[in-house]
């Protein structure tokens, strides 16, 4: 009997879905090889490498950071340790990391107009007329509002009721004024410092906070050197791919617009509200997190099996899975675009899979590196008590942004199933 491993990737929805493309792969060997057992198959330990081996020399060092000297990799994601100028940090994955050195390369920026005249000049103005709860803002940006305020919520209510009645009080239409401004210099400065306006990165937000809040609330201006202006402009133009169109829509529009935006996209693709109400309001999908989502679906026009991917990406219960639910929908969006069309999507076992009209079922993955563990095999026999076998066209393919081992590449060659490994050159997500 197999023994499970306790890996803290493999618990929640993240790690059942990664176990369950295993047990899939490992249910199709009775249909594609008449019952050869991959269990006689030696498995790979977990893997602790050098970081140099694993991430390219220009990543390994920043002018604000230092990963450490190793990278472990379980199953199907590495996961880093990285020191910086502000505080350690841990990186889940090889996506994570990428995010991480943006978001340590925007606090040194900010940081720098932090320390500024213009700045310390700014929050005097501000304080002259500080609205009250404001310096939450400041002091504690996460507990007070996430990643985006949700005191801004209630706002854009009063704001909409204050245009049908012709404006309230002039303190009311101040605090309106002073909290719309914050939210929107936050996502231009996360615009032209390239990082997720949505991020739970206390450190980030704090600065983020406070330097947007000297912005709106202070007048804060740069001269020439300054980045922003506090009022990012939604332009489209056709000839963008799918996703930099999602990007710039998160990064004009605030949280609010976004959800009514993404709810109409939804009802647009006859997906039920039931359906629609749970993808919106999972508080672990951030907005960023739902439009690209969505706007992935809305690249696969009338294609059946988007409504049942909305449901299953409704079922996020951490943030990991939400990133990769989220670059989930972006590989079928740029497959659907650069490789071939998908004529149809399906959950099988737990794992989307995109149909061809080629014939071949299609699934991708955003790992970092498929090893061929004990640990996978256990919970893809636990997971086999329960789960039916599915019944799969004739041709399989395996895409993975990562690399995998040669014991998994060779399991999956036994199985007749075609690996494709870093398909992210080819299939670029947004992180």
């Amino acid at each position: 009997m197999l023994r499970l491993i306790p890996d803290t990737y493999c618990r929640g929805t993240a790690g059942t879905i990664i176990a369950a493309v295993l047990l899939l792969l490992l249910n199709l060997n009775t249909n594609l090889r008449g019952g050869v057992a991959l269990g006689e198959t030696a498995f790979d330990p977990p893997e602790v490498r050098a970081a140099a081996d694993v991430v390219p020399p220009e990543l390994l060092r920043g002018p604000h950071y230092q990963l450490g000297p190793t990278v472990t990799t379980f199953a199907y994601m590495n996961q880093y340790s990285v020191t910086s100028d502000y505080r350690a940090f841990t990186a889940t994955s090889d996506a994570r990391l990428r995010r991480l050195i943006r978001e340590i390369a925007a606090i040194a920026e900010l940081e720098k107009i932090h320390q500024s005249d213009a700045f310390a000049k700014a929050t005097v103005e501000a304080g002259k007329g500080v609205v009250q709860g404001a310096q939450h803002l400041i002091e504690n940006p996460v507990a007070t509002i996430g990643a985006v305020p949700e005191a801004v919520f209630s706002v854009f209510g009063r704001v909409s009721e204050a245009a049908k009645r012709g404006g309230t009080s002039k303190y009311e239409d101040g605090m309106a004024q002073n909290l719309l401004a914050v939210s929107s210099f936050k996502r231009e400065y996360a615009q032209k410092l390239d990082f997720d306006v949505y991020s739970s990165n206390e450190v980030l937000q704090k600065q983020l906070n406070s330097v947007a809040w000297a912005s709106a609330a202070g007048n804060l201006t740069l001269g020439a050197a300054s980045m922003v202006t506090g009022a990012t402009v939604l332009q489209i133009a056709s000839g963008l791919r799918t996703l930099d169109q999602a990007k710039n829509i998160i990064n004009a529009l605030p949280a609010t617009e976004l959800s009514r935006r993404n709810r109409d996209s939804l009802r647009q693709m006859r997906i039920s509200d039931s359906i629609a109400d749970r993808f919106i309001e999972n508080r672990l999908l951030s907005p960023r997190h739902q439009t690209v989502i969505v706007e992935a679906m809305k690249a696969l026009p009338r294609i059946p099996g988007r409504a049942a991917f909305i449901q299953y990406a409704a079922r996020a219960d951490s943030e990991d899975a939400a990133l990769l639910f989220q670059e989930m929908a972006e590989l079928f969006a740029g497959y659907h675009r650069s490789v071939a069309p998908i004529q149809r999507l399906d959950i099988y076992q737990n794992i989307p899979v995109a149909y061809t009209a080629q014939g071949a079922a299609v699934i991708l993955l955003p790992i970092d590196r498929l090893l061929w563990t004990e640990r996978t095999s256990g919970i893809a026999a636990s997971l086999g008590q329960t789960l039916r076998k599915p019944q799969l066209g004739r041709h399989i393919e395996v895409w993975i942004t990562g690399d995998s081992s040669d014991r998994a590449r060779q399991g999956l060659q036994q199985l007749g199933i075609t690996l494709i490994e870093h398909v992210g050159q080819r299939l670029p997500l947004l992180d």
